[in-house]
């Protein structure tokens, strides 16, 4: 009996610590992390206007790397966000994580193009991935959050 109790203590335990965060917990938690990112990103600007002055030959190479930095600081903020967990029942949230998804994949043919140094694949990967940001960034202000989603 003693341990069926001490189980059952260790089952609720554990599951309260799993809960699924409340929409306004989710926005707070999320725009934590928004905001850290943000700071991670400042680096990144100063090197893509640096790379603008480089000659056309290197540009391609410091854009392939800036992309490949972007995208590995994008797939950590998913991976945190994801951790957080949604709002029980929450569609829009949940859209809103697995729009971070689609955001890699794209991001990722961006880089991609950038490493093959073809203008044509550029000229539809990185137009995409604008659209798709650009939409999901609305979701994201009209959701509620205060950091993330906006410019």
């Amino acid at each position: 009996m003693l341990i069926t109790v001490l189980g059952l203590g260790l089952v609720l335990s554990a599951s309260a610590a799993f809960a699924a965060p409340t929409k306004a917990q989710f926005i707070r938690q999320g725009d934590a992390l928004c905001r850290q990112v943000q700071r991670e990103l400042v680096p990144l600007t100063s090197r893509a206007q640096a790379a603008k002055s480089l000659p056309v030959s290197q540009q391609w190479a410091a854009a392939e790397r800036l992309w490949g930095d972007q995208i590995r600081i994008q797939a950590r903020f998913t991976a945190r966000l994801r951790a957080i967990g949604v709002p029980t029942g929450d569609s829009k949230a949940r859209s809103i994580v697995l729009g971070l998804d689609r955001g890699l994949v794209l991001a990722r043919r961006v880089r991609d193009a950038f490493a093959r140094r073809s203008t044509t694949s550029l000229a539809a990967a990185l137009p995409e991935y604008i659209r798709f940001t650009m939409s999901l960034n609305r979701r994201v202000a009209a959701y509620g959050f205060n950091v993330c989603g906006r410019s």
